[in-house]
């Protein structure tokens, strides 16, 4: 009886799952799909240097590669050829590498053309700044219908009561407006409304009334004036805290400037990156030549001695057996400077855009610098202070917040606005003429666009509007942000240039670091080299007096002497390297030069009509003839203006043969806005 009990209960309290015949999988099945992690299908091909990798150069494999002669003009060629991601010897095997863990700052050939054609706050291009000036167009026709019983003959237009009054509807309008330079606004619209009913009082059963219509609106306060919408976009209350007054033209163009600057700083990063790792492979060669040699040499004796121990002649077991010692040992450290030397290829073709192996192996054609540098200190810092493109672009930046700051100022005052609007009335049975339906048909009112066009039903308003926030916070708090902002970005600017000032010296501390270490290292060098032919040549007189251990240890000495006047002599071409880097010349001194695309066609007309109406008209002599200045141009001495080819009926401008003098955009220390250059009379090598 208790087994039956239990068994009772036991089927009382089982699972009552639905069971179907053809039952599909489980809801496990599709948990386990649902919360698998998914790989996206992206349509672009496996880049060939990748897909056609040839396995990477190691110890272990050891295969003969062709030798890849390469000069650092054509590694700087290939590096600007290849690197439309523009890499840095820092980023790699860094968990900071912005290519792998941040690619939207990853510095690319793409990035002044994306600034350019930007369309966010804060971000937008010239383009999208003009955009505001565009002509909106806006049209729209709706029609209606409307079945109603009336209850009140008085109101229903001679419908007796209990009557269905029909009305037909119909409206139309189109609009086109147009922001102005100077901050205001026209538009022209034209309308009509159609109007059907059945009322019995009406004149027309059918008619149609509208008009054409001219309105402008000038900001003659706050937001007006073509320097206010140049800086900030045309005026606007809507979404004030988020666009500020950095939407204009010339705001966006001083962020392709400054866009501009982060790709010239890039690209002036890779050029010495490139420069720098060309010599450490170099450096990688000739240490692993010296390796070798030396490695030779103790083999060759290690020969010869064990020749003498077959015969039972020569040095003892000691000697012999020290050398063998030697020479495991040096097999080590040339296979770590072949290692070294494959890091260095390899570090060479990932800066340069290339594969990581492509059956050649390169080898660095030049031969490192070994004539003295002796830099002017004014003129290098000068060179720092102008061409820096970090100077520049926080100049740049401190010119956009200046800049803001006077569309900042416009927007503390009052808003008052001129407002005009003009329009012509018309109204008649039909929209275009046809019988009329009317019973009497005074003044002719069959056509509507004749009553338009006849022009005498017209109406006008003219006035200003006024608008002002008691206490003008946000107007205020906004000036007073941008003012701190200036300070800010002056302050930042004086500590740029000093700490610009400060690398330029620590390049020249090194200059003479390097070359006195090398001069000392090239003495120390020839001193072993000596020092190892007197040994030799005491062995060749009495062997018993130099031992063979004695000889390859001044010839190690010699060796380890070598590599480190290779290695100071590597350390002086860096500091070179260094010195064109921090002083910005890095491009120039390799022939690079960084120049926008050409204009548009239309943009050299307007740029025609512009000079023709300013060179032909007469003198304002009660306004500012010049604008401020907000740009200079700084052009290496071999630069040669790029010949465009003008539309056809556009006239170059006489060329302008007046000194152009610094702008007002640079400091008023001197410093800057000055083109120089230095060259240093050539020394002797080292010696």
């Amino acid at each position: 009886a208790a087994v039956l009990i239990l068994t009772l209960a036991a089927c009382r309290h089982a699972d009552t799952h639905d069971t179907f015949l053809l039952r599909g999988a489980g809801y496990g099945d599709y948990v386990d799909k649902a919360t698998r992690i998914n790989y996206p299908e992206v349509d672009l091909p496996l880049d060939e240097r990748v897909n056609f990798a040839v396995e990477p150069r190691r110890l272990s494999r050891d295969e003969k590669d062709e030798v890849w002669d390469v000069s650092l003009a054509e590694a700087i060629q290939l590096a600007l050829a290849n690197s439309r991601v523009i890499r840095s010897s820092g980023q790699f095997l860094s968990p900071g590498n912005a290519i792998l863990n941040n690619p939207d700052f990853a510095r690319t050939v793409y990035d002044p053309a994306i600034q350019e054609s930007g369309v966010l706050f804060g971000q937008r291009g010239v383009e999208a700044a003009l955009s505001d000036f565009d002509a909106q167009f806006v049209t729209q026709m709706v029609w209606g219908r409307s079945e109603l019983i009336q209850n009140n003959r008085a109101n229903a237009g001679g419908l007796n009561s209990g009557d269905t009054l029909v009305n037909e509807t119909g409206a139309y309008s189109s609009v086109i407006q147009k922001r102005l330079a100077s901050g205001g606004q026209v538009a022209v619209s034209h309308s009509w409304n159609y109007t059907g009913t059945n009322a019995p009082l009406s004149m027309f059963p059918t008619a149609y009334d509208g008009n054409v219509r001219a309105e402008f609106r000038q900001p003659l306060l706050a937001g007006g004036g073509a320097e206010y919408t140049r800086i900030a976009g045309p005026v606007s209350t809507n979404i004030q805290g988020v666009t500020g007054v950095q939407q204009g033209v010339i705001i966006a163009r001083i962020n392709n400037d400054m866009a501009l600057a982060d790709f010239e700083l890039a690209v002036q990063q890779l050029i010495h990156d490139v420069e720098a790792t060309y010599w450490q492979l170099s450096l990688a060669y000739r240490s692993f030549d010296v390796q070798s040699e030396i490695l030779d040499a103790t083999i060759s004796i290690r020969e010869v001695m064990d020749a003498q121990h077959e015969a039972k002649t020569g040095e003892g077991g000691a000697q012999r057996k020290s050398v063998t010692e030697r020479e495991i040992q040096l097999e080590f450290e040339v296979a770590q400077a072949r290692d070294r030397l494959y890091a260095a290829e390899g570090e060479l073709r990932r800066l340069l855009g290339l594969p990581i192996n492509d059956g050649r192996i390169i080898r660095p054609l030049d031969d490192p610098m070994t004539a003295r540098l002796a830099p002017n200190w004014e003129t290098c810092l000068n060179d720092a202070l102008t061409h820096r493109p970090e100077l520049r672009r926080q100049k740049w930046s401190l010119k956009s917040l200046e800049m803001q700051l006077r569309a900042a100022d416009n927007l503390t005052m009052p808003r008052l606005d001129l407002v005009a609007a003009y329009q012509v009335n018309g109204f008649g049975n039909n929209l275009l003429g046809g019988p009329s339906e009317a019973i009497s048909n005074p003044g002719n009112l069959n056509s509507a666009y004749d009553t338009l066009f006849a022009g005498d039903q017209t109406g006008w308003n003219l006035g200003f509007e006024f608008s002002m926030p008691l206490g003008r916070r946000f107007a205020y708090a906004q000036q007073r942000s941008l003012e701190l902002r200036i300070a800010k970005a002056r302050e930042l600017l004086n500590a740029q240039e000093v700490e610009v000032s400060h690398e330029v010296a620590s390049v020249f501390r090194d200059i003479d670091r390097n070359y006195l270490a090398s001069e000392n290292a090239l003495n120390r060098l020839l001193r072993n080299k000596d020092r190892l032919a007197l040994l030799q040549q005491q062995r060749n007189v009495d062997p018993t007096r130099t031992t063979i251990d004695s000889i390859l240890q001044a010839k190690q000495t010699v060796a380890q002497s070598e590599l480190q006047f290779l290695s100071s002599l590597v350390e002086y071409n860096n500091s070179l390297n260094d010195l064109a880097f921090r002083t910005g010349r890095t491009l120039e001194n390799n022939s690079i030069l960084l120049s926008e695309a050409n204009w548009s066609p239309e943009a050299y007309q307007d740029a025609d009509n512009h000079y023709r109406r300013r060179y032909y008209a007469r003198e304002a002599v009660w306004k500012h003839q010049t604008p401020d200045m907000s740009a200079s141009i700084d052009l290496p001495p071999s630069y040669t203006a790029p010949v465009y080819d003008l539309p056809e009926g556009v006239i170059a401008p006489p060329a302008i043969e007046d000194e152009i003098e610094p702008t007002p955009i640079e400091s008023p220390d001197g410093l800057n806005g000055q083109v120089t250059s230095f060259i240093s009379p050539p020394l002797p090598d080292l010696e």
